[in-house]
């Protein structure tokens, strides 16, 4: 059988997205995504607005304008990295192999979406140290700079419905930088865990009763309430996530983590001229960070 690159590029582009489906995109969920078609993507500071002030309807605004300065001390920056892979196959291998070309291309759409994946997740994994946001704090620390005083998105309880609750009153409580209430609870939660916590997540929001074990008593304790805020649907797991015992609520509304698809991945098929092989490749640039303001996640980090 003849084998030409005519008509071949739609295979190519079909068993691509098979391999790219068949990697979770539910870290999707917990960043704010952005395609700005920029150098760099610049993310603004910690603004001070989170209520509006009276005004008698004649005095200047400007007076009291919130000035929103993108590369003063505490704005920040994403340089997008690119990323790239070939996959090289001779004629002979392509004509004795008939799947070759497109397990190839399989094999690629598998790879940009856990690329995708693992770097978002590896973010979250450092959410707790190295990702900083605007104040340069850890983007979960109990002691995140306002105008006045400081404010905390970070527990230390380990993963039960009272830890639920307690992150869900973290979050009623969280502040603007001005010292207004931020709170977005209203909006709903998502629930990241590692593997080794989604057994615990799921008796966390499914059990019945705040209890963990059975007793023999009548008295199973109070009722779990955090089913009123979380669904098993919101439930995030990822092999990506390496800490064994943390956990992170994010905000449905709104995420303290930003993605930046600078370029879309796009898959070529060609023919090198003097080796005649058939080429693959891929290449697309993303970056992912912490914003200046840690609005809104909160994070338990358990020792």
């Amino acid at each position: 059988m003849a084998f030409t690159t005519n008509g071949l590029l739609n295979t190519v582009v079909d068993r691509y997205m098979s391999g790219l489906a068949s990697v979770s995109d539910n870290w999707s969920l917990t960043v704010d995504r952005k395609s700005a078609d920029a150098a760099a993507l610049r993310l603004p500071a910690m603004t001070a607005l989170g209520a509006i002030p009276t005004w008698n309807g004649t005095d200047d605004l400007s007076a009291s304008s919130t000035s929103v300065d993108e590369y003063n001390t505490t704005g920040i920056t994403l340089t997008a990295q690119q990323y790239g892979a070939q996959i090289a196959i001779s004629r002979l291998d392509a004509e004795n192999v008939p799947e070759a070309v497109s397990y190839a291309a399989q094999k690629l759409g598998f790879a940009v979406a856990n690329t995708y994946a693992q770097v978002v997740f590896g973010q979250w994994n450092n959410s707790f140290g190295s990702v900083k946001t605007g104040d340069n704090k850890a983007l979960f620390a109990t002691d995140h700079a306002m105008a006045s005083g400081t404010r905390s998105n970070k527990l230390t309880s380990a993963l039960d419905s009272s830890a639920l609750m307690a992150a869900v009153k973290l979050s009623r409580q969280f502040k603007s930088y001005d010292g207004s209430p931020y709170d977005l609870t209203a909006a709903g939660f998502y629930l990241v865990v590692p593997p080794a916590l989604e057994e615990a997540a799921h008796q966390a929001i499914r059990s019945t009763y705040t209890l963990t074990n059975a007793t023999d008593t009548a008295a199973q304790g109070l009722n779990n309430v955090s089913g009123n805020f979380f669904s098993p649907a919101d439930i995030i797991v990822s092999p990506h996530i390496n800490f064994d015992n943390d956990w992170i609520v994010v905000s449905k509304a709104e995420s303290p983590m930003v993605f930046w698809e600078r370029l879309a991945p796009q898959i070529r098929v060609t023919e090198d001229e003097d080796d005649l092989k058939r080429k693959l490749t891929i290449d697309f640039a993303i970056a992912c960070d912490a914003k200046a303001d840690p609005a809104v996640a909160i994070g338990s980090e358990v020792s």
